[in-house]
């Protein structure tokens, strides 16, 4: 198996055993999107240019799967962050989120942490089943620095902070090692070196408030 990305194994983690996720559960979908931009910024793809994104380097040539948020920002760059996710999280079609998962989904499979099956209410729409060996590295992963002291790694922040948001976290986690992930989380959110990574989640929130209103 290869080493995954924070954008593949955010995907691999809201999977579901059946390998799907609905397109109106706003706030998993826009993390998915914000870790695909996260993963432009920290490779130096793209940039943020006061509020607004813009492109800065070449797509590198591993990271294929992010072709469809990377060709929007540069399409419309400069262009709000809030934007970029509304593209692909707000819209009267399912078209550039389903893309984007299955950019996302195809590399999992390419990497076999992931196999691809039909499934959906008619069997006719492509899902992305996950390994269970590769989803287990994963949360293994962030439980380890999450459960003992000392640095958490750049990704394992943004990992954290991304399924935080879209109210995953916490069911890798037991009753009595939920304390501590309540004080772990309150320090990547406290701690100034994250701000870029708590912008993310504004952005997120921003986003989430606007599809409530829009749907009342």
């Amino acid at each position: 198996m290869e080493t995954l990305s924070l954008t593949q194994q955010y995907l691999l983690c809201i999977l579901g055993k059946k390998g799907k996720i609905g397109t109106i559960e706003v706030e998993k979908t826009a993390s998915l999107v914000a870790a695909g931009i996260l993963e432009l910024l920290m490779d130096e793809a793209a940039a943020l240019d006061g509020k607004k994104l813009v492109v800065r380097g070449e797509l590198p040539a591993d990271k294929d799967f992010l072709r469809p948020v990377y060709s929007y920002i540069e399409r419309k760059q400069p262009v709000k962050f809030e934007t970029v996710l509304e593209n692909f999280s707000i819209t009267f079609t399912d078209k550039n989120i389903n893309e984007l998962i299955d950019c996302v989904g195809r590399s999992l499979v390419d990497a076999g942490c992931a196999t691809q099956e039909k499934g959906g209410l008619l069997g006719g729409k492509t899902v992305f089943i996950p390994d269970e060996r590769a989803l287990d590295r994963i949360i293994q992963a962030i439980r380890a620095e999450l459960l003992e002291e000392g640095e958490l790694s750049e990704e394992v922040i943004a990992l954290t902070a991304l399924l935080n948001k879209s109210g995953e976290i916490a069911k890798y986690f037991s009753a009595y090692e939920k304390k501590t992930l309540k004080r772990r989380l309150k320090e990547i959110k406290e701690n100034p070196q994250n701000k870029l990574i708590e912008r993310v989640m504004n952005y997120i929130d921003s986003v989430f408030v606007m599809f409530i209103v829009a749907a009342t």
